[in-house]
């Protein structure tokens, strides 16, 4: 496509072609199932000139943290930075205190141990706050997930179901609950049209502060 390159185009149930430009800079193009390769292509070139500048943007943004997992590194829950602590407790083997706990037993596996106890972390407190919004609203999902997603922080399906990465569990709770906001409005208003900002609006009025800090921290999030 001239001198865009394509990263990977994923199809699904979707009626509008949308570009994505990930936190590395690349071009991930979702698009419905039937939709021609052609038409996809008109669009991407269409678009040329807003996903250089997106690209450029990303790429100046700050670096994706490369964790070594030792002693004093940061790790960041809800907006706070927790130093990492190796202990000799057993216990549950992570605690959560003015630092981040880990038994140094859990050093031969210290990124999965991390990875699955960030995920159990997201899943009480993101499944809480969905459904203080769900009763704030009306919105109601027929499932909450937790997922290994890295390219999407939250996703509603055509079921009626909501998902969430585990790694939107780093950021600020302001910012966890923008993203709940967003898919919950998704069950009533599939695309991003101005209908859908409205209501999101309605529920957040200060959301573009939110998604703003998303767009820009997006690459500290990462495990």
């Amino acid at each position: 496509m001239d001198d865009i390159a394509v990263e990977k185009i994923i199809r699904s149930r979707r009626r509008t072609i949308a570009l994505i430009i990930t936190p590395d800079g690349q071009l991930i193009v979702r698009a419905p199932l039937k939709a021609p390769a052609a038409l996809i292509e008109e669009v991407v070139l269409e678009k040329r000139n807003w996903i250089k500048k997106k690209v450029a943007e990303m790429r100046k943004r700050p670096a994706s943290s490369v964790h070594t997992y030792e002693e004093g590194e940061i790790f960041f829950f809800l907006g706070r930075a927790y130093p990492l602590h190796i202990v000799d407790f057993a216990g549950s083997g992570i605690e959560r205190t003015d630092r981040l706990c880990v038994s140094r037993t859990f050093i031969p596996d210290i990124r999965n141990k991390l990875k699955y106890w960030y995920i159990e972390e997201a899943r009480k407190e993101i499944l809480a706050r969905c459904m203080w919004f769900s009763m704030m609203t009306g919105y109601s999902p027929t499932s909450i997930r937790i997922t290994d997603a890295r390219q999407r922080w939250g996703s509603c399906t055509h079921k009626g179901g909501l998902n969430f990465s585990w790694r939107l569990i780093q950021a600020p709770l302001e910012i966890v609950d923008y993203v709940i906001v967003h898919e919950l409005v998704h069950l009533r208003q599939p695309d991003h049209s101005k209908k859908f900002w409205a209501k999101v609006k309605e529920m957040m009025p200060e959301y573009e502060r939110r998604r703003e800090w998303l767009r820009e921290n997006e690459r500290l999030l990462r495990i």
